[in-house]
Protein backbone atom coordinates (compact mmCIF):
# COMPACT_ATOMS: atom_id res chain seq x y z
CA UNK A 1 0.00 0.00 0.00
CA UNK A 2 1.34 3.44 -0.97
CA UNK A 3 1.81 5.93 1.90
CA UNK A 4 -0.40 8.97 2.19
CA UNK A 5 2.11 11.55 1.00
CA UNK A 6 2.27 15.27 1.63
CA UNK A 7 4.97 17.25 -0.18
CA UNK A 8 6.17 20.47 1.46
CA UNK A 9 8.40 22.73 -0.62
CA UNK A 10 10.59 25.62 0.34
CA UNK A 11 9.93 28.62 -1.92
CA UNK A 12 13.03 30.77 -2.49
CA UNK A 13 15.70 28.92 -4.46
CA UNK A 14 13.55 25.78 -4.56
CA UNK A 15 10.26 26.62 -6.27
CA UNK A 16 11.92 29.76 -7.64
CA UNK A 17 15.24 30.13 -9.44
CA UNK A 18 16.02 33.37 -7.62
CA UNK A 19 15.68 34.35 -3.96
CA UNK A 20 12.93 36.95 -3.61
CA UNK A 21 14.43 38.56 -0.50
CA UNK A 22 17.85 38.86 -2.16
CA UNK A 23 16.25 40.54 -5.18
CA UNK A 24 14.43 43.03 -2.92
CA UNK A 25 17.50 43.81 -0.83
CA UNK A 26 19.82 44.11 -3.83
CA UNK A 27 17.55 46.77 -5.29
CA UNK A 28 16.08 48.51 -2.25
CA UNK A 29 17.86 47.33 0.91
CA UNK A 30 20.64 48.82 3.03
CA UNK A 31 24.10 48.50 1.44
CA UNK A 32 25.37 46.24 4.24
CA UNK A 33 22.48 43.78 4.22
CA UNK A 34 24.74 40.88 3.14
CA UNK A 35 26.65 41.18 6.42
CA UNK A 36 23.40 40.45 8.25
CA UNK A 37 22.93 37.27 6.20
CA UNK A 38 26.44 36.12 7.05
CA UNK A 39 25.68 36.57 10.76
CA UNK A 40 22.60 34.34 10.37
CA UNK A 41 24.64 31.57 8.71
CA UNK A 42 27.23 31.87 11.49
CA UNK A 43 24.50 31.53 14.14
CA UNK A 44 25.13 35.02 15.55
CA UNK A 45 21.68 36.37 14.65
CA UNK A 46 18.26 34.70 14.47
CA UNK A 47 16.40 34.53 11.18
CA UNK A 48 13.57 36.55 12.72
CA UNK A 49 15.88 39.35 13.84
CA UNK A 50 17.54 39.47 10.43
CA UNK A 51 14.24 39.67 8.53
CA UNK A 52 12.99 42.51 10.69
CA UNK A 53 16.21 44.49 10.29
CA UNK A 54 16.49 43.91 6.55
CA UNK A 55 12.94 44.90 5.70
CA UNK A 56 13.00 48.01 7.88
CA UNK A 57 15.66 49.35 5.54
CA UNK A 58 13.41 48.96 2.46
CA UNK A 59 11.47 52.06 1.44
CA UNK A 60 9.97 50.82 -1.84
CA UNK A 61 6.19 50.76 -2.21
CA UNK A 62 4.15 47.58 -2.69
CA UNK A 63 3.71 48.24 -6.46
CA UNK A 64 7.48 48.71 -6.76
CA UNK A 65 8.16 45.40 -4.99
CA UNK A 66 5.56 43.58 -7.08
CA UNK A 67 7.03 44.98 -10.31
CA UNK A 68 10.54 43.96 -9.26
CA UNK A 69 9.50 40.42 -8.36
CA UNK A 70 7.47 39.97 -11.54
CA UNK A 71 10.44 41.09 -13.64
CA UNK A 72 13.26 39.33 -11.81
CA UNK A 73 11.97 36.07 -10.27
CA UNK A 74 11.18 32.95 -12.29
CA UNK A 75 9.61 29.68 -11.20
CA UNK A 76 11.84 26.61 -11.50
CA UNK A 77 10.81 25.22 -14.91
CA UNK A 78 9.97 21.69 -13.72
CA UNK A 79 7.80 22.80 -10.79
CA UNK A 80 4.52 23.48 -12.67
CA UNK A 81 4.41 19.97 -14.17
CA UNK A 82 5.38 18.46 -10.80
CA UNK A 83 2.57 20.37 -9.09
CA UNK A 84 0.10 19.22 -11.74
CA UNK A 85 1.23 15.61 -11.39
CA UNK A 86 0.94 15.59 -7.61
CA UNK A 87 -2.52 17.14 -7.74
CA UNK A 88 -3.58 14.51 -10.26
CA UNK A 89 -2.53 11.80 -7.80
CA UNK A 90 -4.27 13.50 -4.87
CA UNK A 91 -0.97 14.33 -3.14
CA UNK A 92 -1.11 17.70 -1.32
CA UNK A 93 1.67 20.16 -2.14
CA UNK A 94 2.19 23.01 0.34
CA UNK A 95 4.77 25.78 0.18
CA UNK A 96 6.64 26.57 3.40
CA UNK A 97 8.66 29.75 3.29
CA UNK A 98 10.67 31.81 5.73
CA UNK A 99 9.96 34.66 3.32
CA UNK A 100 6.86 36.70 2.70
CA UNK A 101 3.27 36.32 1.53
CA UNK A 102 3.61 39.19 -0.95
CA UNK A 103 6.49 37.41 -2.69
CA UNK A 104 4.72 34.05 -3.00
CA UNK A 105 1.49 35.56 -4.30
CA UNK A 106 3.21 37.85 -6.82
CA UNK A 107 5.53 35.23 -8.30
CA UNK A 108 2.95 32.45 -8.54
CA UNK A 109 0.33 34.78 -10.04
CA UNK A 110 2.78 35.81 -12.75
CA UNK A 111 3.55 32.13 -13.46
CA UNK A 112 -0.17 31.29 -13.72
CA UNK A 113 0.02 28.89 -10.77
CA UNK A 114 -2.00 30.81 -8.20
CA UNK A 115 -3.47 29.70 -5.86
CA UNK A 116 -1.18 27.19 -4.15
CA UNK A 117 -1.50 26.50 -0.39
CA UNK A 118 1.33 28.19 1.50
CA UNK A 119 2.51 29.28 4.93
CA UNK A 120 4.62 32.45 5.08
CA UNK A 121 5.53 35.48 7.13
CA UNK A 122 3.53 38.64 6.41
CA UNK A 123 4.75 41.97 5.09
CA UNK A 124 2.84 45.00 6.35
CA UNK A 125 3.41 48.56 5.09
CA UNK A 126 3.18 51.17 7.85
CA UNK A 127 4.25 54.83 7.80
CA UNK A 128 6.51 54.38 4.80
CA UNK A 129 8.37 51.31 6.01
CA UNK A 130 7.88 47.56 5.98
CA UNK A 131 7.18 45.54 9.11
CA UNK A 132 7.31 41.75 9.36
CA UNK A 133 4.58 39.80 11.11
CA UNK A 134 5.13 36.20 12.17
CA UNK A 135 1.73 34.47 12.17
CA UNK A 136 3.10 30.99 12.91
CA UNK A 137 4.94 31.28 16.23
CA UNK A 138 6.68 28.19 17.55
CA UNK A 139 6.57 26.90 21.09
CA UNK A 140 9.93 25.18 20.66
CA UNK A 141 11.93 27.15 18.05
CA UNK A 142 12.98 30.74 18.69
CA UNK A 143 15.38 31.04 15.75
CA UNK A 144 13.08 30.75 12.74
CA UNK A 145 10.60 33.38 11.66
CA UNK A 146 8.45 30.45 10.54
CA UNK A 147 9.57 27.04 11.80
CA UNK A 148 8.91 24.57 9.00
CA UNK A 149 9.52 21.67 11.35
CA UNK A 150 6.37 22.51 13.32
CA UNK A 151 4.20 22.21 10.21
CA UNK A 152 5.78 18.94 9.12
CA UNK A 153 5.37 17.37 12.57
CA UNK A 154 1.74 18.47 12.60
CA UNK A 155 1.05 16.81 9.24
CA UNK A 156 2.89 13.66 10.32
CA UNK A 157 0.61 13.57 13.37
CA UNK A 158 -2.35 13.60 10.98
CA UNK A 159 -1.05 10.44 9.30
CA UNK A 160 0.86 11.88 6.34
CA UNK A 161 4.25 10.64 5.21
CA UNK A 162 5.99 13.97 4.85
CA UNK A 163 8.38 14.79 2.02
CA UNK A 164 10.31 18.05 2.21
CA UNK A 165 12.14 19.81 -0.64
CA UNK A 166 14.60 22.58 0.21
CA UNK A 167 17.98 24.18 -0.22
CA UNK A 168 19.04 26.55 2.56
CA UNK A 169 19.58 27.49 6.19
CA UNK A 170 15.89 28.21 6.85
CA UNK A 171 15.11 24.62 5.78
CA UNK A 172 17.07 22.85 8.52
CA UNK A 173 14.15 22.48 10.94
CA UNK A 174 12.00 21.11 8.10
CA UNK A 175 14.65 18.57 7.17
CA UNK A 176 14.88 17.38 10.76
CA UNK A 177 11.11 16.76 10.90
CA UNK A 178 10.42 15.21 7.47
CA UNK A 179 10.26 11.51 6.72
CA UNK A 180 12.43 12.24 3.67
CA UNK A 181 14.15 15.41 2.51
CA UNK A 182 15.22 16.30 -1.01
CA UNK A 183 18.12 18.70 -0.56
CA UNK A 184 20.59 20.71 -2.60
CA UNK A 185 23.24 23.36 -1.99
CA UNK A 186 23.78 24.29 1.69
CA UNK A 187 20.98 22.05 2.95
CA UNK A 188 22.41 18.94 1.27
CA UNK A 189 25.79 19.46 2.94
CA UNK A 190 24.10 20.01 6.31
CA UNK A 191 21.85 16.93 5.97
CA UNK A 192 24.89 14.77 5.25
CA UNK A 193 26.70 16.15 8.29
CA UNK A 194 23.66 15.52 10.49
CA UNK A 195 22.95 12.07 9.06
CA UNK A 196 19.36 12.90 8.09
CA UNK A 197 17.33 10.79 5.62
CA UNK A 198 17.90 12.81 2.46
CA UNK A 199 18.35 12.62 -1.29
CA UNK A 200 20.31 15.01 -3.48
CA UNK A 201 18.26 16.51 -6.33
CA UNK A 202 18.54 19.14 -9.08
CA UNK A 203 14.99 19.47 -10.41
CA UNK A 204 11.47 18.45 -9.47
CA UNK A 205 11.70 15.75 -12.12
CA UNK A 206 14.35 14.15 -9.88
CA UNK A 207 11.99 14.36 -6.91
CA UNK A 208 9.15 12.66 -8.76
CA UNK A 209 11.43 9.96 -10.18
CA UNK A 210 12.78 9.09 -6.73
CA UNK A 211 9.31 8.93 -5.20
CA UNK A 212 8.21 6.56 -7.99
CA UNK A 213 11.31 4.39 -7.52
CA UNK A 214 10.52 4.07 -3.80
CA UNK A 215 6.95 3.02 -4.63
CA UNK A 216 5.51 6.08 -2.91
CA UNK A 217 3.65 7.26 -6.02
Amino acid sequence: MKPQLLVACDFDGTVTRQDTLVEILNRYGAPDWAQVQRRVVAGELSIREALEWEMRSVRASRPELEALLAARVQVEPTFPEFLKGMRGRGVPVVLLTGGFDLCVETVLAKAGLWPVPFLANRLVRNNGSWHVEFPYPSATCSACGHCKGDSLRNWAGQGFTTVFVGNGVTDRCGAQAAALTFAKEELWTWCQTEGLPSVSYRTFEDVEAELKQRGWL
